[in-house]
């Protein structure tokens, strides 16, 4: 495959973006960089209009298949009020920052993969493998999906759960939740968005992923008080938790588990964790937009 980088926030590491441009060329795959991949403008990897022109052409060259976000930090969202439907084009691969293009394209109905960065995915032991295990999945799956011969066939991924609130514990949790529209990403960038036009809207049943990284707890309550009055709860089916990554507790007694599930029970809201995703060891890849359910203490996530 063809995949461009680009980096619509912040400054990336360009040493470590050669890097996994050398190891995944190495696997048989092309890999461009945007023509503003270095620059430079304050803390952000160019101007706006340097960023949203690299994007953009990006979407528009027809020899790419993907586009790979090379960094998260901020950003990204300067550009939502330019984005129109060349957006929907190809897949979109990132996290973090990348959350707000992601549930942007999901909910115009485009192709978005909640996944490590690019300059995340080298592996420095080579014995083992050139890329991380989850960049190889990334790999499989956009190639499961262009190489289907049935066009109307639907790929499943399995992620394991644990329950996290009382409701989550009942039988009808969890036997089955779904099926739902799977959103959500980085907590404190989409709480960023909300009360904007391009604020996260539940539209139909929806299961929401939320992580984070480095924020203090009070932080993170505030952050999911601000969500929870601010999009349709009666839409909201399920909250999973990814990983938190150095979030400092700071002397709080309770763990953000039971912060978070103190106000989601009376809600009735069940609650779930899963260590497959965030900012930690492990960032396993997802569809955002995807069609979900949850049976049995697993996600499953339906694409095709």
């Amino acid at each position: 495959m063809h995949f461009q980088i680009v980096s619509p926030s912040s400054c990336v590491e360009i040493d470590q973006i050669e890097l996994a441009q050398q190891h995944l060329q190495a696997l048989g795959h092309q890999v461009s960089l945007a023509p503003h991949m270095t620059a430079q403008y304050r803390y952000l990897a160019g101007t706006v209009e340097q960023r949203l022109q690299d994007l953009k052409q990006a979407c528009m060259d027809p020899s790419v298949d993907a586009i790979w976000c090379g960094r998260g930090g901020t950003g990204a969202a300067q550009l939502l009020p330019y984005l129109e439907p060349w957006i929907l084009t190809k897949p979109i691969i990132g996290y973090s920052d990348s959350t707000v293009l992601l549930n942007y394209v999901a909910m115009h109905g485009g192709q978005a993969l909640h996944a490590p960065v690019f300059q995340e995915i080298a592996c420095k032991n080579l014995e083992q493998s050139p890329i991380s295990s989850d960049a190889l999945e990334v790999i499989r799956l956009l190639s499961t999906e262009r190489s289907s011969s049935n066009k109307n066939a639907l790929h499943t991924n399995r992620y394991v759960l644990s329950a996290e609130n009382a409701i989550a514990l009942q039988p009808s949790s969890t036997a089955s939740i779904g099926p739902a529209q799977v959103l959500g990403g980085n907590l404190t960038v989409l709480c960023c968005l909300q009360g904007t036009a391009h604020a996260l809207k539940l539209t139909q049943p929806s299961i929401l992923m939320l992580e984070d990284v480095g924020e203090p707890f009070y932080r993170l309550e505030r952050c999911l008080t601000q969500l929870l009055q601010s999009i349709d709860l009666s839409q909201l089916t399920a909250v999973v938790m990814g990983d938190f990554y150095q979030c400092p507790q700071k002397n709080v007694p309770h763990s953000i588990a039971q912060i978070f599930a103190e106000h989601l029970d009376p809600l009735q809201i069940p609650l779930y964790q899963c260590s497959s995703f965030g900012h930690g060891e492990h960032n396993r890849p997802f569809w955002i937009g995807a069609s979900g359910r949850i049976e049995q203490l697993q996600l499953v996530i339906e694409h095709g």
